[in-house]
């Protein structure tokens, strides 16, 4: 699917009852890693085990959780683990999967807020995983953090061409991160950035991004303030969308989605605020106007 509706439920899957915990890494190869302890699930008697991320413990308890070996996690083709309750703890074990597989070109991790250092870890994963074409990071709650490790790894020229992250806590300064990146990616074609609260400074640094970019064939930036009942910025990036376009027809054709027409989602509908303090977690909907009426005539609602 495209734009995801987030999840009712908020912040109560991303802090389940027991998590497990993960100890700050040694130096070493984990040493990126410093998630905080946080307890594992099951038995009474197992609240107090404690893993330093990415161990052999860590990561044994990490594939039971998805339900699988590491084995298979290693060789799978396509890895779905959406809805599976993965949360900051597990950011080394899926920077660990991310790059040892060196088949997997579909990683769904939708509806799994894992946050910024597990964002983090999983961004600068990515900078040697050359095999990966589509990552589904819908409602990751990456952050700014996480979205700056990422444009890290676009920046690399990857060879993904799918990227979701509707509702990952963006903001302007996150969108502006992907934005710059995309400006020499040569790779990227489907990017969804929906729901992210970018404001006005998020769509200009994409508008930029278009007149550069000649790959990009699909942009989704529905349900975002500084879009969503804005015109002016709606024109903006229409109007970039269209010189994008015209670049495109011009630039040499390698992939099929080259042939494809630029396909640009201005969804107009409320999104998450930004403001300096972070985010305001409150839908706020345009003010209705009722139409005005002749005081005889009868009120038609």
């Amino acid at each position: 699917p495209g734009a995801m509706e987030r999840c009712t439920c908020g912040s109560d899957l991303a802090a389940p009852s027991a998590r497990p915990r993960a100890l700050p890494s040694p130096s070493g190869p984990t040493a990126a890693f410093t998630m905080e302890e946080v307890k594992t699930p099951g038995a009474m008697e197992e609240e107090d085990k404690v893993y330093v991320p990415g161990s052999p413990e860590d990561l044994a308890r990490f594939f039971a959780k998805v339900k699988t070996t590491e084995s298979d996690a290693l060789s799978a083709k396509h890895l779905d683990w959406g809805w599976k309750v993965l949360g900051p703890e597990d950011g080394a074990a899926l920077a660990h999967v991310i790059s040892k597989n060196k088949t997997c070109i579909t990683l769904d991790l939708f509806v799994n807020e894992i946050f910024e250092e597990a964002g983090v870890a999983v961004g600068k994963a990515l900078a040697s995983n050359m095999v990966l074409k589509s990552l589904d990071l819908q409602q990751a709650q990456v952050g700014v953090p996480g979205a700056k490790a990422i444009a890290a790894a676009l920046k690399a020229n990857i060879p993904l061409m799918n990227l979701k992250m509707h509702y990952n806590h963006l903001g302007p300064e996150g969108v502006g991160a992907i934005a710059e990146a995309l400006k020499t990616n040569d790779k990227l074609t489907n990017l969804d950035l929906g729901d992210n609260g970018m404001m006005k400074e998020g769509v200009q640094a994409l508008a930029a991004m278009l007149q550069k970019n000649t790959k990009l064939m699909r942009l989704d930036c529905s349900k975002n303030a500084g879009l969503w009942g804005d015109d002016a910025m709606k024109g903006v990036l229409t109007k970039a969308g269209e010189q994008h376009d015209a670049a495109r027809k011009k630039a040499k054709k390698l992939i099929p989605q080259d042939e494809l027409p630029f396909k640009l989602l201005m969804e107009d509908s409320p999104g998450q605020m930004w403001s300096p303090n972070g985010f305001v977690n409150v839908v706020k909907y345009p003010k209705q106007r009722r139409p005005k009426t002749n005081r005889d005539e009868p009120v038609v609602i």
